[in-house]
């Protein structure tokens, strides 16, 4: 039963994971790098990005997820 579960878990989110990209930006500001995450994912036809993790020190620093439909 649990062998079945877990296929099953895997055929449901497999899909999800396929279609997303993990990407990085930096920039001086994280305008600047969100601007810049947000071309990435119009270069690779994303629908949408969801930003995962950022930080600021001498430079920002971004990373997001693109997904596309």
């Amino acid at each position: 039963m649990k062998t079945v579960i877990t296929l099953l878990l895997i055929y449901l989110l497999l899909p999800f994971y396929l279609y997303a990209q993990t990407v990085t930006a930096t920039g001086g500001t994280l305008e600047e790098a969100e601007s810049k995450i947000r071309q990435l994912a119009q270069n690779e036809k994303g629908a949408s990005y969801k930003i995962i993790e950022a930080r600021m020190g001498n430079k920002a620093h971004i990373t997001a997820k693109i997904t596309t439909s």
